[in-house]
């Protein structure tokens, strides 16, 4: 159990965090579904009828609309009325092939950027068609393999002309605590990678070996120029800006208990065996409409037993990370991780969900009132 005593403080102060006022500070506890100000829904079929949290938004000169790209196609909306315009489908093999294995993807105004097979970043049109293809760097031996990912809700994002993302490993094991080079960053103009770097912290010896809880997810913000890294067992986030790091208190109010998985040998493999009842931190994202910074918590999950103990929180936070409300949400009901809208920020809605319509929750966090 996480306990916040004055002992404990300087515990996770030496094993690199750090704690503010917030952490003491008295915050909002808000139902989820107060804040929701619209519903959105969008055409599927059954090419599309996993549509989830991969969009973006775009204001074009025919009219405003939304983009995502999901099982080798790129779909685009109209907005808000939610009308399938285009599906574009790119191919696995041959000289505009994309590989089988797409591990995330962007759409801007003029292109489609994917990460394929663990190789290369690949930039294509709208139209099926590859225009450019960039092998990425090499890794060294200290971290044995790449997993360029959009795992655990890491976005790949763009700002100006540099597409970050980052190679978040598929389990934590032995020696990463001393690695550093987690971060990637594309530079569109110039067609070079280069990095921007940060460790885990050093309580995550504890976890080797656990495929859930040495987990992290990425944010840039632009406006402060700042990488933000979550932790899975981290209440606070590991803030990077010109090249110099820190920890910023970013936890929720909850008592926290994280439990560590187990391996279990399967002939020349090893099975991983997390325990689905801990907490866990989860993704970050931020909402462009109220400007706020979202984490998404798991304060308890769920056993084979009983799993209605489910309970998850997210949190608001200012740009500055200063922390705003705690919102309780159903994961049946809303789901977790959403995408920007000029009006809010839209999650799953599967109470109005349907075999022809995905529905979505616009939330307006700007309707939260701080306490001063």
């Amino acid at each position: 159990m996480r306990f916040l005593t004055l002992l404990s403080l300087l515990t996770l102060s030496f094993f690199g965090f750090s704690c503010s006022n917030n952490a003491t500070k008295e915050v909002q506890l808000i139902d989820l579904k107060d804040l929701i100000v619209d519903t959105l829904y969008l055409e599927k079929d059954t090419l599309t009828k996993d549509l989830k949290d991969n969009f973006s938004y775009y204001d074009t000169d025919s009219g405003e609309i939304l983009a995502a790209f999901l099982n080798h196609n790129l779909v685009f909306f109209s907005y808000p009325e939610g009308k399938q315009l285009k599906k574009q489908r790119y191919e696995v093999e041959g000289p505009d092939g994309i590989g089988s294995f797409v591990t995330g993807a962007y759409v801007d105004k003029n292109s489609l950027y994917i990460l394929s097979q663990q190789k290369e970043l690949i930039q294509c049109d709208f139209n099926g068609k590859v225009i450019n293809r960039w092998s990425f760097p090499e890794v060294s031996e200290a971290r044995k393999y790449a997993n360029y990912s959009s795992a655990g809700y890491n976005k790949v994002r763009k700002s100006g002309n540099e597409l970050t993302f980052v190679d978040i490993p598929y389990v934590f094991i032995e020696g990463f605590e001393t690695y550093e080079k987690w971060g990637m960053v594309f530079n569109t103009e110039s067609h070079t990678f280069s990095n921007f770097n940060f460790h885990y912290p050093k309580a995550i010896t504890e976890y080797i070996n656990d495929d859930q809880l040495g987990l992290f997810s990425h944010l840039y913000l632009p406006e402060n120029d700042e990488h933000l890294i979550g932790f899975a067992i981290s209440d606070s986030i590991n803030v990077v800006k010109n090249g110099k790091q820190f920890w910023k208190w970013a936890g929720t109010s909850e008592s926290l208990e994280f439990k560590k998985g187990t391996t279990v040998p399967s002939g020349e493999y090893i099975v991983y065996q997390p325990d689905h009842s801990s907490s866990k931190y989860n993704g970050l994202d931020y909402d462009t409409h109220a400007k706020k910074i979202l984490r998404w918590v798991r304060v308890k999950g769920p056993t084979l037993e009983n799993l209605a103990q489910e309970r998850n929180r997210l949190l608001v936070f200012d740009k500055n990370l200063n922390a705003e409300a705690e919102l309780e949400f159903n994961r049946k009901e809303i789901g977790m991780y959403g995408f920007n809208t000029p009006h809010g920020y839209a999650l799953s809605l599967y109470s109005e969900t349907t075999d022809d319509m995905t529905a979505f929750a616009v939330i307006d966090f700007s309707k939260i009132n701080p306490r001063k």
